[in-house]
């Protein structure tokens, strides 16, 4: 029952620290706005600092996870997250605000991404993708922004971010006792994935940099997840410019989060199946076709478009750890989702605003959404690289095994 009671303390805080940490903002951003007194651009920085936080704690506390134990680490980012909406709560300082929101980066970081990552590396020796996506199964993320909508004019801002604040303190007692560190059978000096790697072939203790299959990983999320962010940016001022109402507009956002609730599972059962690699490249294709879809269909179809886009694209943060865990051994993968992180974390930035900026500069959105097809094709051309090369050195193995 460990491995259950350890992988569902995961689920836990990776549900509750990312899912009220991203599900949440969008709901509170005009009440925070009229709290503060500031102008709403000002107040969405703090979604933009989470994901900096998230990107830098990564890479830093990447390289570091094997000199502490993860379910400490875990603790620690939603210790994190108790202190930041805690502050949230009572402060009417910008700069406290902005100062929280960096918190909740970090400890999305720590909580959400490194240690689950970590954990399962360590307790499931082989296809991880099934564990990997019961974690990443984005249910309070789904359901944050509704509860939220009804509760904010109920009981006030104040009064929810306390309640965020004491479902993090209920959190930890949990952890401590849900979450193990490592089977009893394994010694500190070695871990299951450490096995698994390298009779896989993949690069174990190799420098991480030097690898290929890191870069082709890094690159082709780093691109989809830049997509990923104008899609969600620019979706609902897209579905207006093609005559829906402003709230089928809006609705386009939901349904594109509801449908990671079958991408999640679904990507997770493919990548145990045909491998991480050719999970990434089904997915990543056809978000390249789906970009093109947008800029052809009308009406209600973009319903379906956005569902398909939530199927591909949810499911990316699991994806990306199932791949990096299939190359790298538990000792290292940590320190590599780490490194990834930070190179995909221009295109998470630069994407949006330049998706804008080609707006403003052509009057549509033709341009841009192209723009994110043909980055997307590239990304499926990054898998494929990844795929073919891991096919190869199978291959390879066989014959030598023969």
């Amino acid at each position: 029952m460990a491995p259950v009671r350890t992988i569902f303390g995961c689920f836990l805080a990776n549900n509750f620290v990312m899912g009220i940490g991203f599900g949440s903002f969008g709901p509170l951003l005009l009440t925070n706005e009229a709290h503060l007194g500031v102008g709403r651009g000002a107040a969405a920085i703090g979604m933009s600092l989470v994901s900096l936080a998230a990107a830098l704690t990564a890479a830093v506390a990447g390289g570091m996870m094997q000199r502490f134990r993860a379910r400490d680490v875990m603790v620690a980012g939603v210790i994190l997250n108790v202190i930041a909406y805690f502050v949230l709560a009572f402060t009417d300082s910008f700069a406290l605000f902005l100062c929280s929101y960096m918190f909740v980066g970090a400890g999305v970081a720590l909580s959400a991404i490194l240690s689950p990552l970590t954990l399962v590396s360590r307790w499931v020796p082989q296809q991880r993708g099934k564990a990997l996506s019961a974690v990443n199964i984005p249910i309070v993320m789904f359901a944050c922004p509704f509860i939220v909508g009804v509760a904010l004019p109920e009981i006030g801002r104040a009064t929810l971010l306390l309640i965020f604040a004491c479902l993090f303190v209920t959190l930890v007692p949990l952890l401590l006792v849900l979450v193990k560190e490592r089977p009893p059978s394994i010694t500190d000096g070695a871990l299951p994935g450490e096995a698994v790697t390298h009779d896989q072939g993949g690069p174990g203790r190799k420098p991480i940099l030097r690898t290929a299959q890191f870069w082709f990983i890094s690159l082709g999320v780093g691109i989809l997840n830049g997509c990923g962010t104008v899609f969600v940016v620019h979706i609902a001022a897209f579905g207006g410019s093609k005559g829906l109402s402003a709230v089928t507009a809006a609705a386009l956002v939901s349904i594109y989060a509801g449908t990671g609730l079958i991408g999640t599972p679904l990507f997770g059962w493919v990548a145990d199946r045909f491998r991480p690699s050719s999970a990434l490249v089904i997915c990543s294709g056809l978000q390249a076709v789906l970009w093109l879809m947008l800029l052809m269909v009308e009406g209600p179809m973009l319903l379906l478009i956005a569902a398909g886009m939530g199927v591909c694209s949810t499911p990316l943060i699991m994806l990306h750890g199932a791949a990096l865990s299939f190359y790298f051994d538990a000792t290292t993968v940590s320190r590599a989702m780490g490194y990834s992180y930070m190179f995909k974390l221009p295109l998470t930035f630069a994407l949006a605003p330049a998706a804008g900026a080609l707006f403003e500069a052509t009057g549509e959105y033709r341009v841009p959404f192209l723009l994110c097809s043909a980055l997307t094709f590239g990304a499926t051309a990054s898998f494929l690289a990844l795929s073919v090369r891991a096919g190869g050195r199978s291959g390879a193995q066989t014959q030598s095994a023969s």
